[in-house]
């Protein structure tokens, strides 16, 4: 925790009246006022990390994939991953970009094995994928949306849950390119960008009975009800969601998180989010915020 500056101004008082006054009476020195001050803000450079690479599989089978829904609204695919999960072994759209042409379906699930497989269809290019499908009880459904292109290639970004619970939101992160044989490869945004990294950033002050997080310039006050916490032991919990922008970009959202000193039980005292950006196989934090926890 950054020390805070306690500065207490002790001002004298002088008064006088006509030429030659008499001595005056000595009076009581004036209230001590104190001011208290926040640590400097600083400005916060972007963190990066290289992607997880996976090349994509050809597929184990010719598949017969099924037709695409005609309504393309969120229950559709609720619909779909229901019946994926508890209708037996069969194949299901989970999630489609018909700008871009690319349609991201849940192979089979079989009692045999707990692994999820993910077919992408990327216009000619079809290429198996082990990822996390499930959409657990919160019904948080697969996304796949084309990013703005670059200079070069057009990307497709994919996120999926992970991990859903009390506490507990956690995706992954999956930037699609083709190559020019139409081969597909998955750049995944590293965990060790928001467990490890991201929480260096944070800080902590405590004022008066006030207690804040610090983001770089930002800091949100927060409340703790039960055991003391350690206000050097950040972390980020376990809140890491990814979404697309209206412009093509791509935003994190996590949390900030401090603990007892004896315990790694994360408590949530604020929220915080970053711009993602993805350029050849490095994925970069930047523009950092800080919000109220449950904003």
């Amino acid at each position: 925790m950054k020390k805070i500056l306690v500065l207490i101004l002790a001002l004298a008082l002088l008064s006088g009246c006509g030429g030659n006054p008499a001595p005056a009476e000595p009076e009581e020195s004036p209230a001590v006022e104190e001011f208290i001050s926040l640590p400097e803000p600083h400005r916060l450079e972007p963190i990066s990390a290289p992607a997880v690479v996976e090349e994509g599989r050809a597929p184990a089978e010719e598949y017969e994939l099924p037709p695409l829904p005609r309504d393309t609204d969120w229950t559709t695919y609720r619909n779909n991953a229901m019946h994926w999960v508890a209708d037996g072994p069969h194949i299901a759209v989970l999630a489609e970009d018909r700008e871009a042409d690319a349609v991201l379906y849940g192979l089979p699930l079989y009692a045999n094995t707990s692994q999820e497989t993910a077919l992408i269809r990327w216009g000619d290019s079809l290429a198996e994928f082990d990822w996390s499908l499930f959409p657990g009880p919160s019904m948080v459904l697969p996304q796949i949306e084309v990013l703005a292109a670059d200079s070069r290639t057009e990307k497709l970004a994919v996120i999926c849950q992970v991990g859903t619970g009390t506490g507990v939101s956690i995706a992954e992160l999956h930037i699609l390119e083709k190559g020019p044989d139409g081969t597909l490869t998955a750049y995944t945004f590293p965990e060790s960008l928001w467990q490890d990294e991201l929480p260096k950033l944070f800080d902590t002050a405590e004022i008066g009975g006030r207690t804040f997080a610090m983001l770089g310039h930002e800091l949100v006050e927060f409340h703790h009800e039960g055991p003391d916490l350690d206000l050097e032991k950040t972390s980020s919990g376990m809140i890491a969601d990814f979404s697309t922008e209206d412009w093509g970009g791509l935003r994190f959202r996590g949390a900030f998180c401090l603990s007892p000193p004896d315990s790694a039980m994360p408590c949530y005292v604020a929220e915080s989010s970053a711009e993602i950006l993805y350029r050849d196989g490095v994925f970069t934090l930047q523009d950092f915020h800080l919000y109220s926890y449950g904003q």
